[in-house]
């Protein structure tokens, strides 16, 4: 399944790092001192303040020279972006720039989508992968942010309820789907929303009906969904499937890539239908 390997690394490497241990040894004091200068290089980059979240040698760091740590502004608990320091102390590099994008481009992307979609969700975020952005400019455009960054891929989940999709049987119009994301392709780069990997959500009518209140609490709702998954605590997608689009606006897959990926999903559409009351 390499369609979601992009997804399934943002989500590793934002699992939990090394909690920031106490005082007393040589690693806790280091760690102390990084975190009170990674707060205080923020708050000056961006005039806000910001509280951490984790520290810790975490996986991806640039080189072994560097700390990394998550942090949350104060303004939205919501949100975690990374943060790399040296160990020296010297240079902050974080990645709030790729929220605070992303965040100025949710509204007109989610219209998009509910134009083909209309009771889809939609949450974003930007992987500049290693690199670190450097510009402030809060209002700054997904265009001009790939123009500057451009090893970023922005990341667009839209999420809508099985049921909706799904028929008594677990059957699904598959090629209707397709015809769907072609439009919603094409709306993108027409708007200009090039190396974007689009996901589609088919989420169980339990889980859509708890998106709204989850995202009260977490920016990137399917991190949540996915958990629940992985511990066995529930089945929250009934199908995902998705489609990149590249720098030239075109499709990455093919038609065939696309619905191949349905009827990976035949199974879990089947079961999931005849437990539903309709």
């Amino acid at each position: 399944m390499k369609k979601y390997y992009r997804k399934a690394v943002l989500i590793l490497m934002l699992l939990p790092l090394i909690t920031i241990i106490g005082c007393g040894t040589k690693k806790g004091d280091q760690y102390e001192k990084a975190s009170a200068r990674i707060l205080e290089a923020l708050e000056e980059k961006y005039g806000e303040e910001f509280e951490l979240d984790k520290i810790g040698a975490g996986s991806g760091t640039m080189n072994d020279n560097t700390i990394k740590a998550t942090v949350r502004p104060k303004s939205d608990t919501r949100i975690l972006f990374e943060v790399e320091i040296t160990k020296d102390l010297k240079k902050v590099y974080d990645k709030y720039l790729n929220v605070l994008v992303a965040q100025n481009n949710l509204e007109p992307i989610t219209q998009l989508a509910q134009q083909v979609w209309s009771d889809s969700r939609v949450e974003i975020f930007n992987d500049t992968v290693l690199t670190y952005p450097t510009d402030t400019d809060r209002d700054m455009s997904y265009q001009t942010f790939l123009e500057r960054y451009p090893s970023n891929w922005q990341v667009i989940t839209i999420f809508v309820n099985a049921s909706d999709y799904i028929d008594d049987s677990g059957a699904m119009d598959e090629q209707g789907e397709l015809d769907k994301y072609k439009a919603f392709a094409e709306q993108l780069a027409a708007h200009r929303y090039f190396k974007s990997s689009v996901y589609l959500v088919y989420l169980s009518e339990e889980a859509f009906g708890r998106y709204d209140e989850l995202s009260n609490e977490a920016l990137l709702v399917d991190h949540v969904y996915t958990s629940e998954e992985s511990d066995g605590s529930k089945q929250n997608s009934i199908t995902r499937n998705g489609f990149d689009i590249l720098e030239n606006g075109q499709i990455k897959e093919s038609d065939d890539d696309i619905l191949r990926t349905f009827s990976v999903w035949e199974g879990k559409r089947k079961t999931y239908a005849a437990g539903v009351e309709r």
